[in-house]
């Protein structure tokens, strides 16, 4: 069994992170990492998050050869539907699965307010419209990747979101992939994130499922990479 984690974001840290922790979760299976060659390091706009979108593309054409599955180690489940689309093995999405994982009415936690409208499109595409948000802000990058600062602050947040009426909680980032885990003996609600994806992954593997039909477009493309290009226009 192999799996590929694709992180089209520019931040190696996190893929790191992201890959640790499947393989702790599931030891027996070889799972790669991939990260971006372009774009933003952490993504919390459209703009970044549409070249994030072209950079998952672009990872997949040059790494999901021979893969089992494939999840996206990105929060904003960037290009999902796409390579859903075009790969012939099951793609998860960290935020796709930790709703998957929750129950209603579900609450949720997000690292900066600017990422905030880039979430609630991608939660109203899953048909999820959340009982309260709790935006947790930190003064710079690396104070958002110090796991003690961050456990602490989303431990508070679980607590105000139990007070708003949530009867779970999806913490989603990237870069907090395992966190639920860690803080659920001390949390006030049940609590998941993109952790989730491993087992929704290795489901649908299980299950068989080989993706959508390939679509056929009506004309070639210039100016990509070859891999992608033939990704996009090649043989079905």
């Amino acid at each position: 069994m192999r799996l590929l984690a694709i992180n089209p974001n520019t931040s190696e840290e996190v893929t790191e992170a992201v890959v640790a922790e499947l393989r702790r979760l599931a030891p027996e299976v070889q799972i790669d990492g991939v990260t971006g060659r372009f774009g933003a390091r952490i993504v919390t706009t459209e703009a970044e998050n549409l070249i994030a979108c072209h950079a998952a593309l672009d990872l997949a054409a040059e790494h999901a050869g021979g893969v089992d599955g494939v999840i996206l180690a990105i929060s904003f489940d960037s290009a999902l539907r796409a390579l859903s689309e075009l790969l012939p093995v099951p793609v998860v999405g960290l935020t796709e699965a930790s709703l998957t994982a929750a129950t209603d009415p579900v609450g949720v936690v997000i690292f900066g307010a600017s990422s905030q409208p880039l979430y609630a499109r991608l939660l109203s595409g899953y048909g999820c419209t959340p009982a309260a948000w709790e935006v947790v802000d930190f003064a710079t990058r690396a104070d958002y990747l110090d796991a003690k600062a961050r456990d602490a602050a989303v431990l508070e947040a679980v607590a105000r979101l139990a007070v708003a009426g949530a009867g779970s909680v999806i913490i989603l980032g990237a870069a907090v992939v395992g966190m639920a885990e860690r803080i659920a003996p001390l949390a006030a609600l049940p609590v998941h994130d993109g952790a989730a994806a491993l087992a929704l992954c290795l489901g649908r593997i299980a299950a068989g499922d080989t993706g959508q039909q390939k679509p056929r477009p009506i004309d070639g493309s210039i100016g990509l990479s070859p891999a992608l290009a033939a990704l996009i226009g090649g043989p079905a």
